[in-house]
């Protein structure tokens, strides 16, 4: 049963729709939800404690303001159609939450309702994994930060090459904003060291889970434990 601390996945799409959230976005949430839930399935097998339905609410919302950091000038590379309502409510949030990292501002939108959801959202920062204060403890927070590494757009792709594509796409502004590649090293080495502790409890290679493996998964059965005759 699901947490009542928690929305359903329904009410996590109507949220992503109030907030006029980009069909890129929405379809790169629902790639990152498609593997988090499947691992936190897997890791539950086990039985180690973890919410799914959390690892579920906190990936579909992950990037709910993301669009807080676009410059909001040109909409070419948008996949759908943009309205003069979706450009009020982008503007309207870049005014409210644009000061502030997406991760903080989707916190801050959703602690009230749902403090432990906006806290998991709040720890998948790329930089978070090295900082002692923001890195991801729980299993839940590991999920959730693990599964947006490997989602490329809205394709499940192996983590280093979705790092690599993402250190391409946001070389320039990394180098404008003077952060150190060996800083960029050693979180990309800390998510490596994820990827490892996260598969070793499952027993499954990360490097052929993708959309169509977790399509096709069948669990193995648990063997019956014998009885004394």
């Amino acid at each position: 049963m699901r947490s009542q601390l928690l929305p359903s996945a329904e009410e996590c799409i109507d949220l992503l729709k109030e907030c006029h959230v980009p069909l890129h976005i929405i379809k790169h949430s629902k790639a990152v939800a498609k593997l988090g839930v499947f691992l936190a399935q897997r890791v539950a097998e086990q039985d180690w404690p973890v919410n799914v339905d959390l690892v579920e609410c906190a990936c579909l919302l992950h990037d709910i303001f993301r669009v807080c950091e676009f410059p909001l000038e040109d909409f070419s590379r948008f996949e759908q159609k943009v309205t003069e309502e979706d450009k009020a409510q982008w503007r309207k949030l870049k005014e409210q939450h644009g000061g502030i990292r997406h991760e903080d501002a989707a916190c801050a939108y959703l602690k009230d309702a749902y403090p432990i959801l906006a806290q998991t959202i709040r720890k998948h920062r790329y930089t978070a994994i090295v900082d002692k204060d923001d890195m991801p403890r729980t299993m839940e927070e590991k999920l959730v930060y693990y599964a947006d590494k490997r989602a490329m757009h809205d394709k499940i792709v192996p983590l280093i090459e979705r790092l690599n594509e993402a250190h391409k796409r946001h070389a320039a502004r990394r180098k404008d904003a003077g952060i150190d590649p060996a800083e960029i090293a050693r979180v990309d080495a800390a998510i490596v060291a994820l990827e490892a502790e996260l598969f070793d409890l499952i027993g499954l290679d990360p490097n052929v889970v993708t959309a169509e493996f977790i399509d096709n998964y069948k669990a193995s059965p648990k063997p019956q434990e014998s009885r004394p005759a």
